[in-house]
């Protein structure tokens, strides 16, 4: 869970696994080339990452190049479809410390292009670990279809499970190359015997390293579980993460360490998250007859069960014994995976420090954004009236109710901000998309004045966006909420076009973009973070945090993929477009450790996190969180054509 402001999960140390450490490598591809090969230079895939790992399949086949330490005289190249699990094989030669294949062309068997996701590897030794890993995506008419075992249910279309499920072949393929691989290798959780197919290894994935709740999937969901409705439960992370330093013992009894004693939550916002990037989905023709538009509905069942509908205040006094106050349409904070409600006290707030439901919470405009983009997807869906409601009912919180407990301000021309204004852009996110399907929707923030469409209220909300800037177009030291602001801003003025103020969003999103473009890292961390975006200082940005090591949360890039892409989409600024191009490129493998940071399951990492000495590795660490995966394949999608 993130809010806006502060990633405060990443205060608690990531198990399995330690600090991840980075060196990037130099973003610029003429740099790259105009470097000579040098006895220690890297294997790596950089010269088909850059300037984008993105390939239009219609372009035909194309050259896979790659790098290799000029002592090296031969390699062989892998290539392995996301849509079928299916691995094709090349050797190459190396010249001049590079290498080169034509694909398909020179891989026996490898069928035509089309979309997919090309996961590529490349061995100097066959017995040993990938010497580098890369990543491209290959698009058509359509998106290409984005790995899932990470969330998956394990459900066909059809209801057959586990092994006998149509997607479990593809599945199989995938998590097994995943945990054979470089990046698993670094991270510490390699296991080069793992088979999915074996009951032992099914256990220890869906425990280390997947986020849907297993434990529960079966029983009679023709009765809920307590609060809980619907089987569709996504965890904030997997089960064994779960221990006394984010969550409470269910029995009391600190010193019971055992994993049953903390019982898996989920984060209202995190299944809010994961709820877009399906919705998104959609868009794209499904690798396997999986389950997954079963598996949304039955998360916003959840999802919807989390909003309180009755005018009494759920909050409880927390450790201070304050009280906020949350009515009728406020979002709960997250639930158990049993069914009882996420509490102050319990799971991750039964540490006083952790404190994301204060002073309007973080979880409403993540909730709304994720309602607008479902009803978008689906307008037609049978859950779409009651999406539909508790839209309106979330608005009339944050936009009116709030007023009384100042969680909401008015701007000096009188329109409400929800929050601050990174929370008020979640909302607009939910808003913009909610436009594109139901723009006429009528809605009343004063239960005294008559109902006005969500296109006049989304409107306003852009309005206010605009209004709450500081004169040089940000709002905020922190990049996240500029990345938010700047997607909502664009993402309104192609939702309302036609509106008579589309132009002044549309000028609102470049002035901010064109701020933070210009902002440059000091010398010691641009070498460590390269595109990534830090905070800002002054004229410049940083990622020094407290007392915590320089890092980049991965979520905040994802947050600018997508801002990127759509302020190039609605202005056609072509620096907004490169920026883009260089963040896919960085997490598609180009980055000094040469991995996917978009792995063979669906998972995005956490953070980056700078080494403390010069001398020492860089290592990864098994950290994926639902808002770093899901952030990034949404910026991802809004990328492709």
């Amino acid at each position: 869970m993130t809010s806006t402001s502060h990633p405060s999960r990443a205060a608690v140390p990531p198990r399995g696994g330690g600090a991840f450490l980075w060196l990037l490598k130099p973003l610029s591809l003429l740099a790259f080339l105009a470097l000579p090969a040098a006895a220690d230079q890297p294997w790596s895939f950089d010269p088909s990452l850059l300037p984008s790992p993105i390939r239009n399949a219609a372009s035909g086949p194309f050259l896979i190049r790659g790098t290799a330490p000029s002592s090296a005289a031969n390699c062989t190249v892998s290539v392995t479809l996301s849509t079928t699990g299916t691995s094709f094989s090349a050797p190459a030669t190396i010249r001049d410390g590079s290498f080169s294949l034509r694909y398909p062309d020179n891989f026996p068997g490898a069928p035509p292009l089309s979309p997919a996701l090309l996961y590529l590897d490349v061995l100097s030794n066959p017995d040993n670990v990938p010497d580098a890993e890369g990543l491209l995506v290959i698009h058509g008419p359509t998106p290409p279809d984005l790995p899932l075992p990470f969330s998956d249910d394990a459900i066909d279309s059809s209801g057959r499970r586990d092994q006998n499920a149509a997607q479990f072949p593809l599945h199989r393929a995938l998590v097994n190359h995943f945990l054979h691989s470089r990046a698993a290798s670094l991270m510490g959780i390699r296991r080069p015997d793992f088979d999915l197919a074996k009951a032992d290894d099914l256990a220890w994935f869906r425990n280390h390293a997947a986020l849907y709740d297993f434990d529960h999937r079966d029983r009679d969901w023709s009765t809920p579980l307590g609060h809980r409705p619907a089987r569709g439960f996504w965890q904030a992370v997997w089960n064994r993460w779960f221990n006394a330093s984010n969550n409470h013992p269910w029995d009391g009894n600190p010193a019971n360490t055992s994993p049953d004693n903390f019982r898996p939550y989920t984060f209202t916002n995190d299944a809010a998250d994961l709820a877009v990037l399906y919705a998104m989905l959609r868009r794209a023709s499904p690798a396997a007859p999986d389950h997954r538009h079963g598996l949304l509905r039955e998360i916003m069942k959840n999802l919807l069960a989390l909003q309180h509908r009755s005018p009494d205040n759920f909050a409880l006094p927390d450790a201070s014994g304050r009280r906020e106050h949350y009515s009728a349409g406020a979002f709960r904070y997250g639930m158990f995976e049993s069914g009882e409600w996420l509490t102050e006290g319990t799971g991750w707030f039964a540490n006083p420090r952790f404190r994301d439901f204060a002073h309007g919470g973080v979880f409403n405009g993540r909730a709304v954004w994720a309602l607008g983009e479902v009803l978008a997807a689906d307008p037609h869906s049978p859950l779409a009236p009651r999406l539909r409601d508790a839209l309106a009912l979330t608005l009339r919180f944050c936009l009116h109710e709030a007023l009384a407990h100042h969680y909401t301000s008015l701007t000096p021309s009188g329109l409400p901000l929800w929050n601050h204004p990174g929370e008020h852009g979640y909302l607009l996110l939910g808003l913009t998309a909610a436009c594109r399907s139901i723009p006429d929707f009528p809605i009343a923030l004063h239960p005294a004045k008559p109902p006005r469409p969500l296109r006049d209220i989304t409107a306003n909300a852009l309005d206010t966006l605009t209004e709450s800037a500081a004169p040089d177009g940000s709002w905020t030291d922190y990049a996240n909420v500029n990345a938010v602001n700047i997607a909502a801003l664009a993402s309104g003025s192609l939702a309302l076009p036609s509106h008579p103020r589309a132009a002044t969003w549309r000028s609102a999103a470049l002035k901010a973009t064109s701020l933070w473009l210009s902002l440059s890292s000091q010398p010691d961390d641009a070498a460590v973070f390269g595109p990534l975006f830090g905070d800002r200082r002054g004229n410049s940005m940083t990622f020094h945090h407290a007392n915590a090591n320089a890092h980049a949360d991965l979520y905040v890039s994802g947050h600018w993929l997508h801002a990127l892409a759509l302020t190039h989409r609605a202005t056609s600024l072509p620096a907004a477009l490169d920026r883009a191009n260089s963040l896919a490129a960085c997490l598609c493998g180009h980055n000094s450790l040469s991995v996917r940071l978009l792995s063979e399951i669906g998972s995005i990492n956490n953070r980056i996190t700078a080494p403390s000495s010069p001398s020492l590795p860089p290592r990864l660490a098994w950290d994926a969180y639902p808002e770093s995966t899901a952030f990034f394949q949404i910026g991802l999608l809004h990328l492709l054509p």
